[in-house]
């Protein structure tokens, strides 16, 4: 369980507006029945984008200490969870860490400095210690000359390099592997769709080869920036031989598109999820934190974010002779002045603040099966 003594210090009305927020996402969790924590029986293994965590590069401001705990109670969930976007500074990171306790620990990879979208990214692993244990093996992806990928005319490697580990929980031993994959475009006309098709081709086609060769269950996730089911991205997965856990709502803020995704490739008879028809796998936490309800509490924190956000672009004017980008600056404060004083547009900010302060991704999860000791002794005994 997270940390919660340091709410002691904060002012009152903060300190129960974070509780009133953390009792109904725990709420949450009891109502839409997201599995228990078992030590011996399953495995609760998610997968998450926290929207740019957190260099505040589009100014929206850093994530309060507030989020920092709604992050922090969401992660404790789960046994082991892939993160996305982690940005070059760690602090905000170790401070999660901090709230999460000393049950959980992480490995992130160095930052990516690709000038074909790596946006200074990190992936990375969240673990509870006492569940998952880290097995020595670790790196980022590297793919051979063969499976380059050559979508405009020249060979290249990932945006983002994607990162695999090894680890063990009980009787199952898994490869956990996760990416974030290149954007591009929504078009299957143009390199830039094609090259999003080609890095997910890669990976996985990567992977089912190391599979093969591999003692240990595959498990690759992340974010695809698959749109739906049965698209290009998506299929390149199960052509592969993966095979992908359908949930019947997406993982975007609205639940509209399907970017994020778990897939496997096991070993035979040692990969079972517990509930396997189950449809809905995605922890909507907007019902429960910086719900449309809670805008006028936190109308005084986007008027600030807003007044911030003003000055920045003010000093960008001041310091481009760019006419265009000019146009766009003056574009910009024209919107956050009307932002403040129309609530309909102060609404619509918030909305995308919020998403700076959670993020505009849902976690997603699974509960897989670790103790197989009962076919262990099964096979024992038909031993010659």
């Amino acid at each position: 369980m997270p940390y919660y003594s340091s709410l002691k210090k904060m002012q009152p009305s903060d300190r129960n507006r974070i509780v009133e927020g953390l009792q109904r996402i725990r709420k949450q969790f009891i109502r839409d029945e997201f599995p228990h924590k078992q030590m011996t029986k399953s495995l609760i293994l998610g997968t998450w984008n926290i929207r740019n965590f957190d260099d505040n590069r589009f100014n929206y401001g850093p994530r309060s200490k507030e989020s920092m705990y709604y992050i922090a109670e969401i992660i404790s969930r789960f046994d082991v969870i892939a993160i996305q976007e982690i940005c070059t500074d760690l602090t905000p990171l170790k401070k999660l860490m901090y709230i999460l306790g000393d049950d959980f620990d992480f490995i992130v990879t160095d930052v990516t400095h690709s000038s074909l979208g790596g946006n200074q990214e990190r992936l990375g692993f969240i673990y509870d210690k006492r569940k998952v244990h880290f097995t020595g093996i670790a790196g980022e992806i590297v793919l051979p000359d063969k499976l380059l990928i050559s979508t405009t005319g020249k060979k290249r490697q990932f945006s983002r390099t994607p990162f695999g580990v090894g680890f063990q929980s009980g009787w199952f031993k898994f490869h956990f592997s996760t990416v974030h994959i290149y954007y591009g475009s929504n078009s299957g006309n143009t390199p830039l769709y094609k090259r999003r098709v080609d890095e997910i081709n890669a990976i996985a086609s990567y992977l089912k080869k190391e599979a093969k060769n591999s003692d240990a269950n595959h498990i690759l996730v992340g974010d695809f920036n698959i749109i739906k089911h049965g698209s290009e991205g998506f299929n390149a997965l199960e052509k592969n031989g993966f095979k992908t856990v359908k949930n019947r709502i997406g993982s975007n803020r609205d639940q509209t598109k399907f970017y994020d995704q778990i897939s496997f490739r096991s070993k035979r008879n040692e990969l079972a999820l517990v509930d396997p028809k189950r449809e809905d796998r995605v922890v909507q936490f907007f019902e429960s934190l910086y719900r449309d309800e809670d805008f006028e509490t936190y109308a005084p924190v986007l008027r600030e974010s807003i007044a911030a956000k003003r000055a920045v672009a003010l000093k960008e004017m001041a310091e481009t002779s760019s006419k265009s980008k000019l146009k766009g600056l003056k574009k910009q404060i024209e919107k956050l002045d009307e932002a403040i004083s129309s609530p309909k547009e102060l609404m619509a900010y918030y909305l995308e603040w919020r998403t700076f302060q959670l993020s505009d991704h849902l976690p997603l999860w699974v509960e897989i099966k670790i103790d197989f000791s009962d076919q262990y002794l099964t096979g024992l005994k038909k031993m010659k």
